[in-house]
């Protein structure tokens, strides 16, 4: 199956070490993704959704961070013990990633035709007339209207959506064949957010990029994504395809995400929505035993004592939950 795996996660440990305490940032984390599919990874603010993807790319800051376990295959090569040489060869060029909030991603000093034409410049050997031929094709790629003249105007002079669609158009000018998009359109309205999904799906098709889809809302999951790893306090606690995830969750907390969102046309006579009781537990303190204990409808005795494993709960449907042991 390794011909089938662009990349692979094994037992991933990113831990951050603040004065005499450890948080456990992302804990033994495991999963793949195939050349051209989409992996969503769901989950509340702070489960660890972004430490991976900075883990991926080897952008944690150390310190307080460290890699301290596991191994991140891409390609076959294990990026973990990558040199930072071997890294900015593939950051942006094999690997490129898109961030949550474009107005922090660009450089508010430079035209957007320069910062995207740095990159290709940094990893393609092409003269300053090929890079901006190049960057005018990636702009009217990603659906910027008067590209010529666009690509010399600032980042403030541009909106929210099409800052967005330069931050796509830089990951993908030098064609990669991992793109990690974390959180892309949280700071967009919904008819731009709708039209930056569609954008990365039509784009994903023409270019057979694989993404690695982050994100807290379910809704751009079921849209963008084949397949779904649920994350919660730095573990993955469900892995499914789509479909299995939506039909049947199989992890409390899973059930607890799908409960909460609101339903079109509800009435306002129905019950109120139906939330996760209580607060994440700090990753400097979790509790013994399963992590979600403490939140969890379904807790038995021996939840609060010991930890779970990785059990089936159908085809190609694991879950991190006693219930199934």
């Amino acid at each position: 199956m390794m011909n089938e795996t662009l990349l692979e996660i094994k037992n991933l440990k990113t831990q951050f070490f603040v004065r005499d305490r450890i948080a456990k940032a992302v804990d033994n984390v495991s999963f793949t993704i195939a050349p051209g599919a989409t992996l969503g990874l769901v989950g509340e603010s702070g489960c660890g959704k972004s430490v991976t993807a900075h883990s991926i790319m080897r952008l944690i800051p150390e310190p307080p961070g460290k890699i301290v376990g596991g191994s991140i295959l891409f390609d076959g090569q294990d990026l973990v013990k990558a040199s930072e040489r071997q890294m900015r060869t593939i950051r942006g060029n094999r690997i490129s990633m898109i961030f949550q909030e474009p107005m922090t991603a660009l450089n508010p000093v430079f035209t957007v035709g320069d910062q995207v034409g740095e990159v290709i410049h940094l990893h393609k050997r092409l003269s300053k007339q090929e890079v901006r031929k190049r960057v005018i094709e990636m702009f009217q790629r990603v659906g910027i209207p008067a590209p010529e003249s666009r690509l010399d105007d600032y980042p403030h002079q541009m909106s929210g959506g099409m800052r967005q669609r330069v931050i796509i158009a830089m990951a993908l000018a030098c064609t990669p064949r991992l793109m990690i998009a974390d959180e892309p359109t949280t700071a967009l309205d919904v008819t731009i957010q709708a039209q930056i999904l569609d954008l990365m799906n039509g784009l994903k098709s023409e270019t057979g990029a694989a993404i690695l889809f982050i994100t807290h809302d379910l809704g751009v999951i079921a849209k963008m994504a084949q397949h779904v790893a649920v994350m919660y306090a730095g573990r993955i606690v469900e892995y499914a395809d789509v479909r299995s995830l939506f039909s049947s969750p199989a992890h409390p907390y899973t059930v607890g995400l799908m409960q909460s969102i609101p339903v079109y046309g509800m009435k306002k006579t129905k019950s109120r929505l139906i939330t996760i009781e209580g607060t994440v537990p700090s990753l400097f303190n979790l509790p013994r035993g399963c992590a979600f204990s403490n939140r969890c409808p379904d807790v038995m005795s021996e939840c609060t004592v010991t930890e779970p494993g990785i059990y089936s709960a159908g085809n190609n449907h694991m879950v991190r939950c006693l219930k199934y042991a």
